[in-house]
């Protein structure tokens, strides 16, 4: 806390600064000025928090430095030091909130006193003003500090005790109490976009703001009804899950699931055409804030294991499926709609095997997660039989991302499945034309031969088994593919050898031969001469 002493005699400046025990009062900083000038200096400069000044000076007296203090807006507690007990005086002192008026000659000891009630009344002004910083804040980020509480009480494994949630929502100045309902509700988000079997695109980035559109069109939505917006969360970043609680505004009146379907409804179609992306609702149970730890992870539970088409509301609490044994769906049809090319039937049945479940109130993750088993296996198996590398065929981080996202709904395990079909068939035509496979191999070889190039290695290429490769391969060239890449790279070292003076074992090098006595050996068995003798023989022919 600081003090500005001001006087024009610096004999009373001094005597206050050495018999004053400003120590004890809480003073850490004393500065003087003689004059009203410097003392306004100060003020600009530095922060005063009691003022004790003179009232008659030479160059402007201290009730016109109080009221330019005043005009400025600082609270500053004043105490006047004056020979003249002028009412005139004491009555605008008065006016302009000074503190104290006290007569000379100075008494410290009654001085003393005066200045421990103004450092008093300094300290309460500013828990004053403190409080009402705060109140401004809270005001201010109520919707913050209400989001970060449900975000930070959620996070713990365990409800607090009601004596300490209570203590907890007192500090933060959350109005709820014991007694208060809310509601939580899950949203699963589904942003991506399958585009011609190559690319993944999200509507999700950083720059459109996802969370805060999402979040505006939650309270636009529920606005008219009995519950209120309290906090929206971001459940699971990976999987787009996210959970808004719902405080009610009466507990005593039953809250309609009829309404509150019919207002999800609402919300998704919202969702649908402002954000451009398919949605699932999932309504919790209404329970009190001591329980709501517990219903918001039983309800990540049940929205886990419940399955259905997207865009769709769902009464989590009601939502019992019956246990019954899984049964696999007509494999050897849809078998033979691979067989035949025929994706439409191929999808349909597995649309209808899916919706038939769900009809009967049997359909739930695990049945999912086995029908999805048994559709891979069969399309693998049916590849193999083709000589495909199913394995190779489906390896990226399209067919992983489809594959994570297959068990969310319905619809996202018929877009893995018609991925699958789509990419197995095209391939399956591709293959059926071996000459396109071959044109694809020599392509490749002709681009790489100064690689390390394997029949493993341009199975990973083509997708198909090493041994198939090479059997077709001589079928429809009439050559090996090993005597295939021999002669490109020979044909390749030949027009190095006759139009280049690199060194030969460069060129052995460059046409994929590290090693300069096998390179030696190959090109004499393909040529009948060694890389020295052709080149002698090639740079003889072209001087006659």
């Amino acid at each position: 806390m600081n003090v500005l002493i001001v006087d024009d005699d610096r004999f009373v400046i001094s005597a206050l600064e050495q018999k004053i025990d400003w120590n004890s009062l809480g003073i850490q900083q004393i500065y003087s000025a003689y004059n009203i000038r410097k003392a306004k200096k100060i003020f600009n400069e530095t922060t005063v928090h009691i003022l004790i000044s003179d009232i008659e000076m030479p160059q402007g007296s201290g009730l016109e430095l109080l009221a330019w203090i005043r005009s400025e807006g600082l609270n500053v507690q004043t105490i006047f030091l004056t020979n003249f007990a002028d009412f005139n005086y004491a009555q605008k002192a008065i006016e302009l909130q000074s503190f104290e008026y006290y007569l000379k000659p100075i008494e410290f000891d009654k001085l003393e006193l005066i200045i421990k009630k103004a450092v008093n009344k300094v300290k309460l002004t500013q828990i004053k003003e403190s409080a009402i910083k705060v109140g401004h804040y809270w005001q201010q980020n109520k919707e913050e500090l209400v989001e970060h509480f449900w975000h930070t009480y959620l996070k713990n494994n365990d409800s607090l005790p009601s004596e300490e949630l209570q203590e907890q929502l007192k500090i933060k100045q959350i109005d709820y109490s014991m007694h208060d309902c809310f509601l939580p509700i899950v949203l699963d988000i589904f942003p991506y976009t399958l585009v011609d079997n190559k690319e993944i695109i999200s509507i999700i980035n950083e720059e459109n703001d996802f969370k805060n559109r999402l979040k505006s069109i939650f309270v636009e939505t529920f606005e008219k009804t009995s519950i209120h917006l309290d906090g929206f969360l971001e459940l699971n970043k990976n999987k787009d899950e996210y959970l808004a609680i719902f405080k009610l505004l009466d507990c005593t009146s039953e809250t309609s699931s009829r309404k509150l379907i019919s207002s999800c409804t609402q919300l998704i179609a919202a969702i649908n055409k402002q954000l451009n992306c398919d949605v699932q609702c999932g309504i919790g149970a209404i329970s009190s804030i001591d329980k709501i730890p517990s219903t918001v992870k039983e309800l990540q539970v049940v929205s886990e294991e419940t399955v259905d088409f997207r865009n769709k509301t769902l009464v989590l609490e009601r939502s019992k499926k019956d246990i019954n044994k899984y049964v696999e769906p007509n494999l050897q049809l849809l078998e033979h709609h691979l067989e035949t090319s025929n994706r439409l039937s191929f999808i349909n049945k597995c649309s209808q095997y899916l919706t038939n479940l769900l009809n009967k109130n049997v359909l739930n993750h695990d049945m999912l997660c086995r029908f999805r088993l048994d559709i891979t296996q069969l399309i693998y198996t049916h590849l193999k039989k083709k000589e495909i590398l199913a394995n190779k065929l489906f390896q990226g981080k399209i067919g992983d991302f489809l594959f994570e996202q297959s068990s969310r709904s319905i619809d996202d395990l018929m877009i893995y499945i018609s991925y699958l079909v789509d990419v197995s068939l095209d391939y399956m035509a591709f293959t059926n034309s071996q000459k396109s496979v071959v044109n694809t191999i020599r392509d490749y070889i002709d681009q790489n031969y100064q690689e390390n190039i394997t029949r493993t290695s341009l199975a990973k290429i083509v997708y198909l088994s090493p041994d198939y490769i090479a059997r077709f391969f001589k079928k429809e060239t009439g050559i090996s593919l090993v005597n295939y890449i021999i002669k490109k790279r020979v044909d390749i070292a030949k027009d190095l050898l006759t139009n280049t003076d690199l060194p030969i074992h460069v060129i052995s090098d460059k046409v994929g031969y590290g090693n300069y006595s096998y390179f030696t050996k190959l090109f004499k068995k393909e040529t009948n001469y060694t890389p020295v003798d052709f080149r002698k023989v090639t740079n003889s022919k072209s001087e006659n």
